[in-house]
């Protein structure tokens, strides 16, 4: 049997290889590798076997000699430890790999070839070989690592002796059965579409998706054609796009050195208004007026034209110079060349008019099941007050206006207020304001103006943040606001956002001066069939029953 040693001081939280990078980096180069390392699972030491006992003599030393790494040698009580944890570990390896296996057999009739010919089909949409019913029970799994994750992350950070009943047995909250797509709209339902203009591997001039890296000094793109979740129109408009800069006498624009012209091609559509919104950007830095004004003309011979049944409602020119794929543009950089700087869509019977840097969901009958979702959690607890925070253009409070009595958004851009304003206006909406602010600076006097007479709470805050949820002190702000105890948190990238939800949810003390939240039930929404992304709505509660000891 080789030599062991047992480490104490260790974080109960961390995995074999973040243990044995932790001590390469504490060490440096006096470092001695063990011959294999067992961290079990939840406890604050780890076992360390070594090639010989003069490594393993070494190995002592050189911590004995360094106290302030706060690690420490223990006995090894039972001498069959180390054995144990190792069978444990080699046994869940064989378990991993026998899981890896089996889900290649099952789809072993994606061949190499396939694969190939396919690869931008995979790159923009991996799960499209895969049977619907089975995408969703992988993304379920996701949801329930994410649920996980916010177990042990909560525990981690403010203990298990002060963590509620939901935290410590996740089975209280509910996972509400999948919000599934239906079957007609699975394919081709992106509302908007993005092409990248550059060369492809024959270098030719390209309308269509990286497949390159820049820091790779690889720049390139392929057409979209065999994309499964790209509409026919926008192919066809990239298509016809492309056609025309193969004989411009204008480059595409280089994202490393910022020299030509062509940047992004982007296309918005609605199936249900038939109207188009196209936007080109270009690097206008790099014409004279004369060029400049050649190529608005061009474009709008080129796109002003008939679409079958979709008509075009907008045609706009974009300006930015930035190197990679920052695309932020003003709006005194942003010239309309015919029609107008915005397309209509229909969601739940509400007319929504979108700019063309306006966000909005990108499948609008799975948008529509989306709003639901929140409609029914605001059904079934009777709010008649509906804050809607960081409310973009309005849509989600538009939505809902028919089932709630008054509806006040917050959102600090401008553009989008104005946006919103608009929307009201076009839906004949009473009960619909926005306010053009902060969401930290105003919603604590918006809450108290909500409040209902009697001291009845019936005001329902619904949070729909960028991708990477939102600073730590908006979320201070709405935790300590009185008079919100209902919480709707739509995420489309949940891992992000845990650390929003555990600030929301942690006890009350001293540095957490309000009551916390408790999630109640989870909704899984698939906005993004063939892929695995998906749209999580979190409906939290405030939990007055949950005082921390840290008071």
């Amino acid at each position: 049997m080789k030599p062991q040693i047992c480490l104490l001081g260790i974080q109960k939280f961390a995995k074999d290889k973040q243990v044995l990078k932790q001590l390469q980096e504490q060490l440096g180069d006096k470092f001695i590798n063990p011959t294999e390392i067992i961290k079990p699972k939840m406890k604050p030491f780890c076992f360390l076997q070594f090639i010989d006992e003069d490594e393993k003599n070494k190995f002592v030393k050189l911590i004995e000699d360094n106290p302030e790494l706060k690690l420490r040698i223990g006995e090894v009580h039972n001498e069959n430890a180390f054995e144990k944890q190792l069978e444990k570990k080699i046994k869940q390896q064989k378990q991993n790999e026998e899981e890896v296996k089996q889900f290649q057999e099952k789809h072993q009739n994606r061949d190499v070839i396939e694969r190939k010919e396919n690869e931008l089909a995979l790159q923009t949409a991996p799960l499209y070989q895969i049977k619907y019913e089975e995408q969703i029970e992988q993304k379920m799994v996701e949801l329930k690592k994410v649920i996980k994750k916010l177990r042990n992350q909560f525990i981690q950070k403010n203990g298990k002796e002060y963590a509620p009943d939901w935290i410590l047995d996740t089975n209280l909250i509910k996972i509400n059965d999948p919000i599934i797509c239906d079957e007609q709209f699975r394919f081709n339902y992106r509302n908007k579409s993005e092409f990248t203009i550059s060369y492809n591997s024959q270098k030719e001039v390209c309308v269509g998706f990286n497949v390159g890296s820049i820091q790779k000094n690889n720049d390139s793109v392929e057409q979209p054609n065999t994309c499964p979740v790209t509409p026919a129109i926008a192919m066809e408009i990239a298509n016809k796009f492309q056609t025309y800069l193969q004989s411009s006498k204008f480059q595409p624009f280089n994202r490393q050195n910022g020299s030509g012209v062509w940047r992004m091609l982007s296309v918005r559509k609605s199936d249900r208004t038939k109207q188009l919104l196209i936007s080109v950007s270009i690097n206008k830095d790099n014409l004279n007026e004369d060029e400049y004004v050649l190529i608005c003309d061009e474009l709008i011979t080129l796109f002003k034209t008939t679409y079958g049944e979709f008509s075009l409602e907008g045609l706009l020119l974009m300006h930015s110079n930035k190197l990679g794929q920052d695309l932020a543009s003003s709006a005194d950089d942003t010239k309309i060349l015919y029609g107008n700087s915005y397309y209509q869509e229909i969601i739940l019977d509400k007319k929504i008019n979108i700019s063309y840097n306006a966000f909005s969901q990108n499948h609008t009958p799975q948008c529509d099941k989306l709003y639901q979702v929140i409609i029914d959690l605001c059904k079934n607890k009777k709010i008649t007050k509906f804050l809607d925070l960081c409310a973009g253009s309005g849509t989600i409070g538009i939505c809902v206006s028919d089932q709630i009595q008054d509806i006040l958004a917050i959102e600090m851009n401008q553009s989008s207020c104005k946006d919103a304003n608009e929307n009201y206006k076009i839906n004949n909406l009473q009960n619909c304001q926005i306010i053009c602010s902060k969401v930290e600076d105003v919603i604590k006097k918006v809450a108290q103006d909500l409040k209902s007479f009697e001291g009845k709470q019936q005001l329902m805050a619904c949070l729909d943040p960028p991708r990477a949820g939102v600073l730590n002190n908006v979320i201070e702000a709405i935790r300590t606001c009185k008079g919100i105890d209902h919480i709707i948190y739509v995420s489309c990238s949940p891992p992000q956002v845990i650390d929003n939800l555990i600030q929301l949810c942690l006890p009350q003390s001293k540095k957490n001066r309000a009551p916390g939240f408790k999630l109640v039930n989870v909704t899984l929404v698939d906005m993004f069939p063939q892929t695995s992304h998906f749209e999580a709505v979190f409906y939290l509660e405030r939990d007055y029953g949950i005082l921390s000891e840290l008071m």
